[in-house]
């Protein structure tokens, strides 16, 4: 389909969605308008007001570069540089995972099983671009946050989020969660949550071309059974998690009994599994005893 030549705002969401719509695209209307913000910076709510706005030369060709990159199948958010993840809006880039739905899940299940006007200490381990540590600042201004990744990339990218946001009770460190070391080099915690890397090695040429070619695969793989993470993280988390305090985990959704296996073994209790919105076993929930830690 060849580029309008010139056109409103309104003729080039119309054309740029129809692109979209031809490629497979699930919500065609909903990306070429985020687009189309990223060139005029004018935002989505606001399009409707501007529909017959004549997009000047140099908008219409960062469009068509921008659109391409989409065609091709680089993620949208990596394309408009932001999303939104619960009450944020995260610079995202390349350096770390985009933030799902699914992890705003997480946050919210940390959020019912504590106190949020507790002073608690609180570890967000495999942090990445820092949405989960943020939002529970935000949410939950009486915890102090430590926030924890192997890839200096990805705690750089946390850092400039942090920027963004007035929260000073978040802490950011670069650090491999697999190690044991680490754990003993951080204080006693009530809340251990994390979105770890889970995908099994042999499920990496299944997933959609979006992730395989543009995110970073060392946030997502976790060798063959996709435990390589989780299993050293409990480990971990045993001997450092306060009695009673929580320990809860984004995983695979084949993942559960293997997961949960493994936080009993390591002395945790009232192990479950929770589901996701589209009801799938997402969530680990487990508890350090009364007198563990």
């Amino acid at each position: 389909m060849t580029a309008l030549v010139s056109a409103t705002l309104r003729q080039r969401i119309e054309e740029t969605a129809a692109r979209l719509e031809e490629t497979g695209s699930e919500s065609p209307q909903a990306e070429a308008e985020a687009l189309l913000e990223a060139v005029t910076g004018i935002p989505q709510r606001h399009a409707l007001y501007h529909e017959e706005r004549d997009l000047t030369a140099r908008e219409s060709e960062e469009l068509e570069r921008l659109v391409a990159r989409r065609l091709a199948g680089e993620p949208l958010q990596y394309i408009t540089g932001e999303s939104a993840f619960r009450m944020l809006t995260l610079t995202t880039d390349r350096r770390a995972l985009i933030p799902r739905p699914e992890t705003e899940g997480l946050v919210d299940l940390a959020l019912r099983l504590e106190d949020t006007d507790a002073s608690l200490e609180v570890l967000d381990a495999c942090t990445g671009g820092g949405a989960v540590a943020l939002a529970l600042a935000m949410e939950a201004p009486a915890w102090s946050i430590l926030a924890a990744d192997a890839s200096p990339e990805a705690i750089e990218l946390a850092r400039e989020n942090h920027e963004r946001y007035e929260m000073a009770r978040v802490q950011w460190l670069e650090a491999d969660v697999t190690s044991l070391g680490f754990w003993r080099m951080i204080p006693p915690l009530d809340l251990v949550v994390s979105n770890p890397p889970y995908v099994r090695t042999r499920e990496w040429g299944v997933l959609p071309r979006e992730i395989r070619e543009h995110e970073p695969r060392d946030a997502l793989e976790a060798g063959p059974e996709g435990m390589d993470v989780i299993g050293p993280l409990l480990e971990g988390a045993s001997m450092r998690v306060k009695p009673s305090g929580h320990v809860l985990l984004e995983i695979g959704s084949t993942q559960a009994e293997q997961a949960e296996e493994a936080a009993r073994s390591l002395g945790f209790h009232d192990v479950r599994v929770a589901p996701d919105l589209s009801g799938r076993p997402r969530y680990l929930i487990s508890r350090q005893r009364a007198g563990g830690g």
